[in-house]
């Protein structure tokens, strides 16, 4: 049970002062995207038994892990662009991997168009067919519009009725923040994603993967050039959407930061797979 929204109207309005106005100017965007280390620990690529894991932290944590065994993604063209990498992490976790990510998806609206979003139709259905044991979520932007009118608590309102359909049958759900983009502007979304997190501790988790998507020189680039002259391409030509690497760090941290919540395990070995011929990477920032 989530806690008495009433509870959160304080710190929300505090979390959400000075945002809006710079996270409008994503609203013409068509997604989120992006980067992270690539994950270095390498263990079997068969989903491991429960156990449990001391996360390090000022008072030590227990967590018992709980690897999820299907896997359903769901969000808008972000997350579409990232779903080839997360694919391949899950699937080398053992885990069976269902995609229902589709190009402008909100949770209030659909894209430049603004019909209604369909998630009170499809996503119970996606549920009962697949039951997934977790959901990862990445999306907020074609939300905004609906936050800047109505404001942050009716936006809270909305992730709790979606969070309440995703774990009606005990599933968990990974709320993922739509990475900084343009001048890294903050996402206004991503405050309600964390207040209804910290709601349902334990089931639901809010990963904020901003800290690993930066560049050498501490910014959110399309692309960089290394020292040895090789040029590494995150986003497509929109500086927004992913190329295969940036999908790639994005997967990573996804499963780095997972891996602390005893949903999945630590894998490695798909980052350089035939997911990065994907379709969706013919871009000419992603292929040079």
């Amino acid at each position: 049970m989530s806690a008495p929204r009433s509870s959160r109207r304080a710190a929300v309005a505090t979390a959400v002062a000075g945002v809006l106005g710079a996270v409008m100017l994503l609203a013409g965007c068509a997604g989120s995207d992006a980067t992270g280390p690539t994950a270095d620990t390498t263990v079997p690529t068969t989903a491991a038994p429960t156990t449990t894991t001391t996360v390090p932290s000022t008072t030590t944590t227990t967590i018992t892990s709980n690897p999820a065994r299907t896997v359903l993604i769901l969000g808008d063209s972000g997350m579409v662009d990232a779903s080839p990498a997360l694919e391949a992490m899950f699937e080398a976790t053992g885990a069976a991997v269902v995609n229902e990510a589709s190009p402008g998806f909100g949770l209030t609206r659909l894209g430049v168009v603004g019909d209604p979003s369909p998630f009170r139709a499809d996503w119970p259905r996606f549920v009962a067919e697949y039951r997934p044991d977790l959901s990862v979520v990445m999306l907020g932007v074609w939300d905004l519009g609906f936050v800047e009118t109505y404001g942050t608590d009716a936006y809270v309102d909305v992730v709790e009725e979606a969070l309440d359909v995703l774990t009606a049958e005990g599933g968990r759900v990974l709320l993922v923040s739509p990475p900084p983009g343009r001048e890294g502007a903050d996402h206004a979304t991503d405050v309600a994603f964390e207040v209804a997190a910290a709601a349902r501790p334990g089931q639901v988790f809010y990963l904020d993967i901003e800290a690993a998507e930066r560049g050498p020189a501490g910014d959110y680039p399309s692309s960089y050039t290394n020292l040895d002259g090789s040029v590494v391409r995150l986003r497509k030509a929109d500086g927004w959407h992913f190329c295969p690497e940036g999908a790639a760090r994005l997967a990573a941290e996804v499963n780095r930061l997972a891996v602390l919540h005893g949903v999945t395990v630590p894998v490695s070995g798909w980052e350089d797979g035939p997911w990065r011929s994907a379709s969706y990477y013919d871009d000419p920032a992603c292929l040079g």
